[in-house]
């Protein structure tokens, strides 16, 4: 399948997800509840969004670290704004993508430098893995009642559960003929990629161990506990740029990052739709109207991320070639001590 064939299917799917959740909105009013909007907190907001992606520009850069490679830093954070670009377009198109980019710049390999991008996720998914267990253990009541107030939720949970001996089952199926494919075409070496698989798992497996090699694992702690709590702060402060939401305290902008995370799991591009209406049911929750002072919430946190995801990311594409003419990255030896030499 084409990119633009990709890249149409899911935005039509994002484009219907948002009109679900905005349908019988009046824009009109969103458009006045958005003129009270206090600026200063939404730079405020915007500036520590950038900090927390260079952040994780130089959490990727400890990851590297231990194979011997020393990135630019700025060609680290181009390549994570550059990622969040291809997602909004394609979701989950940015890893590859960010990978991709360092190989072409730092000559890292591709699948080394995925191995620690899969590490990264894993730390985001352990932060948040305990955030969201906090969350449900103080506001169970809440999801309970977002839950409750949308029957057509409950009924498609519901119905999923009914036909879930079917869907395991057929989950299984697929992933052991899957597997007895991939193990006939590995034995077999098929178009070589018994060869590259080998290879390229064993560069995975490098890079998911390099938590083992870290000299800075505190750097890398901070800079977990740093992006995840900025995505939460972000909130918070938006929640300050609103005089309708800004009553809500911390727990409320907490409730809203987890559960606004699942949406963003959707495959639509950036969550768009899916995060916009689970942010608009917990805040009515709340006591925020729906419509139209939690609409015009959702749109204005979602779009200033977005916005800030497409200029940033537009630049460094533009910017890469020229800051890295005539750039030598240092290729190292590969001579770690828990490191193998590619054969």
């Amino acid at each position: 399948m084409s990119t633009i064939v990709k890249f149409l299917i899911f935005m039509s799917i994002g484009a219907f997800l948002f009109w679900l959740a905005y349908r019988g909105h009046d824009f009109g009013r969103i458009f006045v509840a958005i003129t009270e909007i206090r600026w200063g907190w939404v730079v405020l907001a915007v500036v520590l969004s950038v900090a927390s992606h260079y952040s994780r520009a130089l959490r990727w850069g400890l990851l590297l670290e231990p194979f011997g490679y020393r990135p630019r830093r700025l060609n680290l954070f181009f390549a994570v704004m550059i990622m969040y670009l291809a997602n909004m377009a394609i979701p989950r198109s940015g890893e590859v993508a960010r990978c991709g980019i360092l190989t072409k710049y730092e000559c890292i390999k591709f699948s080394r430098s995925l191995g620690t991008v899969v590490t990264e996720r894993i730390a985001d998914v352990i932060v948040f893995a305990v955030v969201a267990a906090v969350v449900f253990a103080t506001q169970l009541d809440v999801v309970g009642r977002v839950l409750d107030n949308n029957p057509s939720v409950m009924a498609y949970w519901q119905s999923f559960e009914n036909h879930i001996v079917l869907i395991v089952l057929a989950g299984i199926a697929l992933v052991v003929l899957g597997f007895l494919l991939l193990r006939t075409a590995v034995r077999r070496n098929w178009f070589g990629l018994g060869d590259r698989l080998r290879k390229a798992l064993h560069n995975l497996k490098d890079g998911m161990l390099t938590i083992a090699g870290l000299k800075k694992r505190w750097q890398f702690v901070f800079h977990s506990l740093f992006i995840n709590f900025v995505y939460f702060f972000t909130i918070y402060l938006f929640f300050k740029a609103f005089p309708f939401t800004e009553h809500l305290g911390a727990m409320v902008a907490l409730t809203v990052f987890v559960l606004g995370t699942f949406g963003v799991i959707v495959p639509s591009p950036g969550g768009i739709g899916t995060w916009h209406f689970i942010v608009i049911e917990v805040l009515a929750l709340y006591g925020v109207v729906r419509d139209p002072d939690g609409g015009a919430y959702a749109l204005v946190t979602h779009g200033m991320q977005d916005l800030l995801f497409a200029v940033v990311g537009m630049i460094a594409m533009v910017v890469m070639p020229f800051f890295n003419n005539n750039y030598q990255p240092l290729i190292p030896n590969e001579t770690s001590p828990h490191i193998k030499e590619d054969n």
